[in-house]
């Protein structure tokens, strides 16, 4: 530690300054109060040893001028006149502790050791405060950037694909060689007005949390969707995909069909997203007592236990960025990482939950979970 000593008895100052040093400590002994915050102003200190009772400015006039110019820095009094008076007045301000003379070196030690660890504790404290708000800031910036992405992507990409689709309808009448490249772009705009929704709703999910209109919709309507959905990276990979769909004859389900799905697509997507060709991936739609229940079970890379919490961030990102590769179904092949914290988002504007446990024998587990009878409003 970096210590001051300051006393008006030269002996004292030798004794304790070279204990001190013998200790390991960086000391600097002086004979007044004044002169010792003359030299705290130029270079401050760990802690203050300072003799209570002293010609000039006493010991609690440094103490006091020690906590209010440097609030970091630690104070212990001694004194071979104290009074109880004294140790409450010197604790009060603000000393760490009240010391008599003559001081013995076994308690000094203690008192300097306790003070120490007090001081990395207090350092440690604001370094973590520091830490916190950078993240705060970042955050509010993370949520700035989505909100004016999403605003200024949006009219663009909608006008571009109208006029699109305007080409798309009248392709027949374009040569034969400019038909691949209106499908083309029509493709990549679909894609981008995707990643344009995913940012909207994601800015909605940091805010108010994303709208969802739930209505009564029957159980085939739901199983039909999660069977498309399978269908379509059926389509795509060679995968073994199994569904399982309730009794479409059972009780109706209230909820927002459309935004369920894309719920649901998020976590089939990602199963097929980290499962290898020749894998497996079993959907299963059920009632469990009053919630609707889809289970994706995958026999793909799974994921490390450390990581279980984060891959519900924003943005999160599997393995190495600079590796990134975009896809929608291909093994490895990575997105914006929003999938899974919109699907999460979405459970839970319904009063449900997203889940993700390992699944035994490899791969992964994701539960979404949602009241059949709705949200409670």
């Amino acid at each position: 530690m970096k210590i001051l000593l300051i006393d008006d008895e030269p002996s004292v100052r030798e004794t304790l300054g070279e204990h001190l040093e013998e200790e390991g400590h960086q000391v600097r002994t002086v004979g007044g109060g004044e002169a010792g915050l003359f030299l705290l102003e130029e270079s401050a200190a760990d802690l203050v040893i300072t003799d209570l009772k002293m010609p000039g400015i006493s010991g609690l006039e440094v103490l006091r001028r020690v906590r209010e110019r440097w609030p970091a820095t630690e104070v212990v009094l001694i004194t071979g006149y104290g009074t109880i008076d004294d140790a409450v007045e010197a604790l009060r301000e603000g000393a760490y502790d009240f010391l008599l003379k003559p001081v013995r070196l076994a308690q000094l030690d203690l008192v300097i050791r306790h003070c120490d660890e007090r001081i990395r504790f207090a350092r440690d404290n604001r370094e973590l405060r520091r830490v916190v708000e950078e993240l705060r800031k970042l955050n509010e910036r993370r949520e700035k950037f989505i909100a004016i992405a999403n605003h200024e992507l949006r009219t663009p990409t909608t006008v571009a694909a109208g006029l699109v689709s305007l080409l798309s309808a009248r392709a027949r009448e374009l040569p034969e060689e400019f038909r691949g490249f209106v499908a083309g772009a029509d493709r990549a705009l679909r894609r981008l007005k995707e990643v344009v929704e995913d940012l909207g709703d994601l800015a909605a999910a940091q805010g108010k949390g994303i709208p969802v209109r739930p209505v009564s919709e029957p159980l085939e309507a739901v199983g039909r969707a999660v069977v498309d959905l399978c269908d379509l990276y059926r389509e795509l990979r060679s995968l073994e995909i199994s569904v399982r769909v309730p009794d479409p004859a059972t009780d109706p389900v209230v909820l927002d069909l459309r935004k369920w799905a894309r719920a649901a697509g998020a976590l089939i997507q990602n199963a097929v997203k980290f499962t290898p060709d020749g894998g497996r991936i079993e959907v299963g739609l059920t009632f469990d007592r009053d919630d609707l229940l889809l289970e994706v079970a995958d026999t793909g890379v799974g994921i490390c236990p450390e990581d279980a919490e984060t891959i519900f961030d924003p943005f999160y990102e599997a393995g190495d960025v600079r590796h990134h590769r975009s896809s929608s179904h291909e093994f490895g092949g990575g997105g914006l990482g929003v999938g899974l914290p919109l699907a999460r988002a979405i459970a839970a504007a319904h009063g449900g939950t997203v889940s993700y446990r390992p699944r035994i024998g490899g791969g992964s587990v994701f539960a979404l979970r949602v009241p059949r009878a709705g949200p409670v409003r």
